[in-house]
């Protein structure tokens, strides 16, 4: 069972922690119906094929994932793709119920950004490659702990947007995860 799970590492690869925030560190997602759309096109990619989820947490101003990419995609043009979308889907919708402060709060920040065509996301995100079991539980922890540190929640569980439950054999988050790492090895 060992060797398979090193497989993952090994043979696979591609698994990347990420981290991308919003322009100007605006907390936009304390409003329920943006992490709503957010995590639509999370699942969207998801379920498109583009990558497995292992783990992810939308905090109010920046998100964390763990994907696994698969071998036809890159990390650019996944990340580059959701971060895409979700900015026009969130655009629209704050346009549509007439959010004017927020927008004009989010075009001054990405003044300050080189964010020419997104108005939501800063136009980087970090990305560190996981090439171990041990690296990829820290990781996985310090995702599912960042609400906590927040002080947002006192529990993991209890944050409506991560992953954290998923982990607790019932897989009854937002999305899927997956928790069974074997199932990364083809």
């Amino acid at each position: 069972m060992r060797s398979r799970q090193r497989n993952i590492f090994e043979k696979y690869g591609s698994l990347f922690f990420i981290t991308s925030t919003v322009v100007g560190f605006i907390d936009l997602f304390n409003n329920r119906h943006l992490c709503e759309i957010f995590m639509e096109n999370l699942k969207y990619y998801q379920t498109r094929g583009d990558y497995k989820i292992m783990a992810y947490v939308l905090m109010p101003n920046h998100f964390h994932l763990i994907l696994k990419i698969l071998p036809e995609f890159n990390i650019s043009q996944c990340i580059g793709n959701l971060k895409r979308i979700t900015s026009r889907k969130i655009t629209e919708y704050l346009n549509n119920t007439g959010n004017i402060e927020t927008l004009r709060r989010l075009w001054i920040a990405a003044q300050k950004e080189s964010a020419i065509d997104t108005r939501i996301w800063k136009n980087r995100f970090d990305c560190f490659v996981i090439n171990n079991e041990e690296t990829l539980r820290q990781k996985i922890e310090y995702i599912h702990d960042n609400p906590v540190r927040q002080c947002l929640v006192e529990n993991p569980n209890n944050w409506s947007f991560s992953s954290a439950k998923n982990y607790k054999k019932t897989n009854t988050g937002n999305i899927y995860i997956e928790t069974d790492w074997n199932n990364l090895v083809d």
